[in-house]
């Protein structure tokens, strides 16, 4: 049960930090 709470958390954090990473790059070719 704990391990499956883990797991989700670390992916759910993990595509949060992909949206932002390519929320930021469109911005930087937006910017140009």
């Amino acid at each position: 049960m704990l391990y499956e709470i883990i797991t989700v958390a670390i992916i759910s954090s993990f595509l949060i930090l992909i949206g932002l990473f390519l929320g930021f790059l469109l911005l930087r070719i937006q910017g140009d």
